[in-house]
């Protein structure tokens, strides 16, 4: 039985941390002795883990992970080169992302354990650890995000790619993206897509809820509350909707990031009695089931999981016009795509919440087109199997 061992920063939220326990429930493993080296172990999605599957942690990291509290905990400790470490890294991201993510892989505690193969799921720290202070016979990487978008680390990377055997990303605008910025590994560079579940999903959308109203249209969107995702324009969108009378309750499922005061936003756009902030659900397929739409306003993506998931669903959905998005819609035929403003955002909402006829025919066509990719998990055992 191969050994296996998979490392993420955290489990807290968000796409890679839904992607990867995805992947964790499809990998076999009967075939499989898979290890999870999580640096934080704590967070949303701990409990969807399968039982099966041995979680490595380590205190050390831990606190290396975190910011000053972090080396509170280590000086507690008696980790006194440690602490004065981390605190020249902290100090040290404020000059240089990518020296930073370095010197945190060399502050962390190598591992004993020696593995077949070794997979890095959330890159820069992670990717420069396991390359020096994993033993394994082959080491795969992953960056979910378009690389023109996310190139804080670029320095570093591209030190650390050729030394790696395999490089995944999530679709191919982002292949795109890493063979341009880094030609001289173009070959280990490939498309592996997040894994969605339709059985699990299908099974989880049926628990009850009580915190969505029934009685009016219903807008949901998923992620983190920042305006990266698009939250402050999704907000002021639904400003410009209430004005225009439109009768909704716009729902937000995600940990707000505290890059902005949006309750603020919220009670200055006048849409205290329709915007509800939900925080972080672990299951949000109930939520997405009793949508009336579903609203996607980020700013950049790689492949979002969440649009994955509403549409295996079958929600009618609108979207911002980032990067990548030709990857996952084709505007007017599976969804509406509109650009990056409020009023944009506002007139695609109000079309798609008002007009039952293109809401069924989005509906009827993602029914007609729903994939299970549960077997892009092959492109993981290709690897597997060749050590």
């Amino acid at each position: 039985m191969k050994r296996l061992l998979f490392i993420i920063s955290n489990l807290e939220s968000g796409g890679v941390s839904k992607s990867m326990v995805s992947l964790l429930n499809t990998i076999d493993r009967e075939r499989y002795d898979v290890s999870l080296l999580i640096l934080n172990p704590s967070g949303l999605f701990m409990e969807l883990l399968p039982k099966d599957v041995r979680i490595i942690t380590n205190p050390d990291m831990a606190a290396l992970g975190m910011r000053v509290g972090g080396a509170w905990s280590l000086l507690k400790r008696g980790r006194i080169a440690l602490t004065f470490g981390h605190l020249v890294r902290m100090a040290l991201s404020c000059v240089s992302k990518s020296w930073a993510g370095w010197l945190l892989s060399r502050l962390m505690p190598a591992l004993e354990q020696e593995f077949d193969c070794v997979v890095d799921y959330n890159g820069q720290h992670q990717l420069y650890y396991m390359v020096d202070k994993v033993r394994a016979k082959k080491k795969i990487t992953f960056f979910h995000s378009d690389y023109d978008k996310w190139s804080y680390y670029r320095s570093m990377d591209a030190r650390y790619f050729p030394k790696v055997d395999n490089i995944f990303t999530v679709s191919e605008h982002c292949v795109a993206s890493l063979k341009r910025n880094f030609p001289d590994v173009a070959s280990k560079v490939a498309c592996m897509e997040n894994i969605s579940n339709p059985k699990l999903i299908d099974e989880m959308s049926g628990a009850p809820i009580d915190d969505m109203s029934e009685d009016v249209a219903t807008i949901l969107t998923l992620g983190h509350i920042c305006k990266a995702k698009g939250s402050d324009l999704a907000i002021k969108a639904a400003g410009i909707l209430k004005q225009q009378g439109v009768q909704f309750k716009w729902y937000f499922l995600g940990l707000d990031s505290k890059d902005m005061d949006y309750s603020a936003l919220i009670k200055e756009c006048g849409v205290e009695d329709c915007v509800v902030l939900l925080g972080l659900r672990v299951n949000p397929y109930p939520y997405i089931k009793r949508a009336t739409i579903y609203v996607h306003p980020t700013l950049f993506e790689g492949k979002s999981i969440a649009l994955d998931e509403a549409k295996l669903m079958c929600k009618p959905v609108v979207v911002t016009n980032f990067s990548t998005v030709q990857d996952q819609f084709q505007d007017r035929v599976n969804g509406t795509i509109c650009e990056m403003t409020p009023e944009a955002l506002a007139t695609s909402v109000e079309e798609l919440l008002t007009t039952e006829s293109l809401r069924d025919r989005y509906s009827k066509y993602l029914r007609e087109h729903r994939v299970d990719n549960c077997n892009e998990i092959n492109r993981l055992y290709d690897m597997f199997d060749s050590v």
